[in-house]
């Protein structure tokens, strides 16, 4: 079926190490898209002023699936946003701040809150992924609606808190879902509100069957995405995982391989070169 969406993750997949992407093609692709009808959509873990921020001269013409699903904005318009119930966010921060509390943010609609006593180092970490911090002295007391709570870590500690979360009634009980997605970050979730719950809001919009998407990802939280598409791709630097998944490969981040694949679908080409087959692995390496 031909393609009338491509849903792409940002980073490590549509952005490169560096957070930047070849904005002169891509705007050049994005204009051939708008013409032939089919429509581009950003589906990432990010905030969604972060995600518009990569985007200025064509945000408020887009659609994004933002906070890893729970966020969905067409041409400015929220078309869905959910958030924790009070009660659960409650739970999940009183257990969480005796240990963590440097580690928590919370994603709100407008901004993200973290604790005044943050270390620099985290901050400037924060910075890259979350564009419009508020510091407060206690979350407990933060009353906004709340769609992720994120916890930050660090390569020496993120397989112990992992561990720790996992264990967690709230997990366990299914009250919140923990994913990972990538750079050291562990995102609570609702459950069910996953990238491809997101695309279904605009797909129900647009009139998109799941076999005319195409969904590009690197990471565990691109899973149900790569899954309902009917072109799932990860790309070469996407956790195993996702590989084992995925019925398309991409070229990595930094080969651009997003915008191959745009490319690709413009010129009409097959995507049967990018399918995942015995042949196909054997010639792009065992890696696959």
């Amino acid at each position: 079926m031909p393609v009338k969406l491509i849903a792409v993750d940002m980073d490590g997949t549509f952005l490169n190490s560096e957070k930047k992407y070849d904005k002169t093609r891509f705007l050049q692709q994005y204009s051939q898209l708008q013409q032939r009808g089919i429509h581009f959509v950003a589906a990432s873990g990010n905030p969604l002023y972060t995600l518009k921020a990569y985007f200025p001269e064509i945000a408020n013409d887009m659609a994004f699936v933002a906070e890893n699903g729970a966020y969905v904005v067409d041409r400015a318009q929220t078309l869905n946003y959910d958030h924790f119930s009070p009660e659960i966010l409650q739970q999940i921060l009183q257990d969480l701040i005796p240990d963590y509390a440097q580690n928590l943010i919370l994603c709100a609609k407008d901004c993200a809150y973290i604790q005044h006593n943050v270390s620099e180092k985290t901050q400037q970490k924060l910075n890259i992924y979350f564009k419009q911090l508020r510091q407060v002295d206690d979350l407990l007391q933060v009353h906004d609606q709340i769609c992720k709570v994120t916890l930050t870590t660090t390569q020496d500690d993120n397989q112990q808190i992992l561990d720790d979360v996992s264990e967690k009634p709230y997990i366990q009980h299914t009250a919140a879902k923990m994913v990972s997605s990538g750079f050291s970050f562990i995102d609570l979730i609702i459950p069910n509100r996953h990238k491809a719950y997101g695309l279904q809001f605009l797909q129900q919009k647009w009139g998109i069957d799941h076999q005319e998407v195409l969904a590009i990802g690197d990471n565990y939280n691109d899973q149900e995405m790569i899954e309902m598409a009917g072109y799932g791709f990860a790309m070469a630097n996407a956790v195993p995982k996702l590989k084992q998944t995925a019925q398309y490969f991409a070229p990595t981040n930094e080969q651009q391989g997003v915008l191959e694949v745009i490319d690709a679908v413009l010129q009409n080409s097959s995507l049967q070169r990018y399918k995942k087959t015995e042949q196909f692995l054997q010639k792009n390496g065992s890696s696959f």
